[in-house]
């Protein structure tokens, strides 16, 4: 495991630069799937393998990413090199993560226009195959975090409710609220589980001092089938006096008491979501907690981790959040006091938008930057859609899809298009993340923030599947027959139902994935291939048909 944030902050700042290079220089070019697939990724790469931090810090962390703005896998990826190494390295991981992806978007739209109107059908059918992959491999990303989100049975239900929603309305301000309403719930729910928790236990520590074992034994019992009392770990150091006295105090306090009425937690390092094995109650059995137990009912007070956060001082982070303050508030200023604005501030400021209210990750901002782009005619709407079906083929960040449309947007310019795409997209989510990761490395430790935060992870995982969905819905990529069609000759979308064989693409994705431990960038290449497949069998007629949906 990491050592301690001392530790850490003594390693010279050129070694700890030269292991974050170490360890992300090939996720740039490997980093194949989308946002789903990455969190799968980095976690078994710094948690699974390399222990930067615990699984406890790094769900945290995941959740904080979903409940702000911008790309959360990118976040994600930023803040784990920052926690472990500084802010520096975190910049340093960031751009070695989006920029090999940013610059194959930002050829890729150098050389769209030259495309020809028809594609060849092999190609339709190559593209398809690329997104039934994906679809598979974002498919298993939902199912692996919701093993880890899903504790208890407010949290199923967080995953369920948020990917109900998700699937069934669209708007952009509906992701920021059901990861709110998540934490929201968990809270409310664990206010209400410790205060029950706390009269039962009360009722059942009764009778301890005036009758006989057997009459607590039988009032645990009964506990036990409901959802068990948490007891005392065996390391705990509190006499039975000081234990009555908090069950007292916990009894009429708030969810912000600084202990939990029945038990501490002990000092190891494991995550804090894994309850204490052995657990005991003075004078009686020793007795397993309830795996249906909220996390935040056993854990009134995370202990230190030795994870390292290196996170920037207070001062630092409230220079980071004004900064992303005036950053917004100018540039809109700026446009609106313009009357004719330039093209290069008008996409920027669209830019600059999409990444401050965009939450749930890729497939969300795809439909918003449309509407920035393609309405506004800098787009067309062709090549907007190919470059959509052909960022699955790209490793990185899905919001390099704003590099793209730069170079398209600001043809007179392409490269200080992409610039501003990029900076645009990105820069709002990262500066707000640096400004709020001192008030987690702060509050972590209490019972309010480790209940929000099962809320927040719970709803964030949810909307996991809902890019599922979205992606399924606009996976097919065509050449339209219908005659009343717009453009009878140009590419379209729909979804992968239109041939049952894309749906054996993406289930075969995710097996491969998941029983055969391929990587994600050789399953991609699978779905490639087995779109070309598809095509050798049912030839031209298969991606030129009538619009039926």
């Amino acid at each position: 495991m990491a050592s301690n944030s001392e530790d850490r902050r003594s390693v010279p700042l050129d070694k700890r630069l030269i292991e974050t290079v170490r360890r992300y220089w090939d996720l740039g070019f490997i980093s194949f799937g989308g946002p789903g697939v990455h969190v799968v990724i980095l976690r078994k790469r710094f948690v699974d393998r390399l222990q930067w931090v615990d699984e406890t810090t790094f769900t945290d962390l995941f959740s904080l990413g979903n409940a702000l703005p911008g790309p959360g896998s990118t976040q994600l990826a930023f803040s784990l090199a920052l926690v472990r190494n500084g802010t520096l390295a975190g910049f340093l991981a960031f751009l070695i993560w989006s920029l090999p992806g940013a610059a194959g978007m930002a050829a890729l739209g150098a050389g769209v226009r030259d495309f020809p109107e028809r594609l060849p059908p092999i190609v339709l059918a190559l593209l398809t195959g690329l997104n039934a992959a994906a679809v598979g491999l974002i498919a298993l990303a939902a199912y692996q975090l919701s093993k880890a989100a899903i504790t208890d049975s407010i949290t199923r239900l967080l995953v369920l409710g948020s990917a109900s929603f998700g699937i069934c309305y669209h708007a952009p301000w509906m992701y920021p609220v059901l990861v709110v309403a998540g934490g929201l719930a968990t809270l409310i729910y664990d206010v209400g589980y410790r205060r029950l928790a706390s009269y039962k236990l009360r009722r059942a520590r009764a009778p301890v001092s005036s009758t006989s074992a057997p009459v607590a034994t039988e009032a645990l019992s009964v506990d036990a089938n409901t959802q068990d009392i948490e007891l005392e770990p065996i390391e705990s150091k509190h006499t039975v006096a000081a234990e009555h006295a908090q069950h007292r105090r916990a009894s009429t306090a708030s969810i912000t008491s600084t202990n939990l009425p029945a038990h501490e937690m002990t000092t190891n390092t494991a995550p804090a979501n894994s309850a204490p094995s052995t657990m005991r109650q003075r004078g009686s059995a020793s007795v397993e907690p309830s795996h249906s137990a909220p996390r935040a009912v056993a854990e009134e007070a995370v202990p230190e981790r030795s994870s390292p956060l290196m996170v920037l001082n207070r001062k630092l982070a409230i220079v980071s959040g004004t900064l992303f303050a005036v950053f917004i508030v100018v540039i809109l200023v700026v446009r609106s006091q313009l009357d004719d604005p330039p093209r290069a501030l008008d996409f920027f400021t669209n830019m600059v938008i999409a990444g401050v209210i965009i939450f749930g990750g890729g497939p969300v901002v795809v439909p918003l930057l449309r509407g920035y782009t393609v309405d506004n005619g800098w787009v067309e709407s062709r090549d907007f859609l190919l470059g959509f079906a052909i960022l699955q083929a790209f490793p990185g960040p899905n919001f390099n899809f704003a590099v793209y449309l730069g170079v398209l947007s600001l043809p007179s310019n392409p490269a200080f298009g992409a610039v501003l795409g990029w900076l645009g997209i990105f820069s709002p989510g990262i500066l707000l993340k640096l400004a709020l990761l001192p008030l987690y490395h702060t509050w972590r430790k209490h019972a309010v923030a480790v209940s929000v935060l099962r809320g927040l992870n719970a709803a964030a995982v949810g909307l996991v599947y809902t890019a599922v969905w979205q992606l399924f819905l606009v996976g097919y990529i065509y050449t339209s027959s219908n005659p009343s069609a717009a453009s009878s000759s140009a590419s379209m979308s729909g979804p992968l139902t239109s041939d049952p064989f894309w749906g054996v693409v993406a289930s075969a994705a995710f097996v491969a994935s998941q029983w055969f431990k391929a990587p994600p960038a050789v399953t991609i290449a699978g779905g490639a291939l087995a779109g070309m497949a598809w095509f050798g069998v049912v030839g031209e007629a298969g991606v030129t048909r009538q619009q039926l949906w």
